[in-house]
């Protein structure tokens, strides 16, 4: 029974990395590739059963919510690199006179005062996924019971 279910949840998970990392890409949300690179699947087996669990970068699930005006204030420091590396990867240069690190400050700034429309990925990717496994999950259920019930 775990095998089939396992096979399946392989299955899952290798279809969800990929549908993720092309949702990214059509939301026009994958600059650096970080993102994209960092997405991961693994089986977890506990007491209720066995779990996909997907991984990926912390701001994931930000970039795929939006995100609202901050509500304590100024940008933070952590994120002005992150800020850089996407300026470059997007190919954006400060106009004459305004360094990277005041152009990212800028825009960390106005993030925390506007926020940012949501670039949805993971739940279409889930959605998506699912309905494509579905018939493999309905065939692995009828085995399941075959051999539990009918002994086959």
């Amino acid at each position: 029974m775990a095998q089939e279910l396992y096979k399946t949840l392989e299955k899952a998970g290798t279809l969800l990395v990929a549908e993720m990392r092309t949702n990214l890409r059509k939301e026009r949300a994958n600059a650096t590739g970080t993102l994209s690179d960092s997405i991961s699947w693994t089986i977890e087996e506990n007491a209720d059963g066995l779990k996909l669990l997907i991984g990926m970068e912390d701001y994931g699930p930000i970039l795929d919510a939006g995100r609202g005006k901050s509500r304590t204030g100024g940008p933070q420091q952590q994120w002005r690199q992150r800020i850089i590396q996407w300026m470059r990867a997007k190919g954006i240069t400060p106009k004459a006179g305004v360094t990277m690190e005041s152009a990212a400050f800028l825009i960390t700034r106005k993030i925390n005062q506007r926020g940012y429309k949501p670039k949805p990925f993971i739940q279409k990717s889930v959605d998506d996924v699912l309905n494509k496994i579905i018939p493999d999950l309905e065939e692995d259920m009828v085995k399941i019971i075959e051999e539990k019930l009918i002994g086959r």
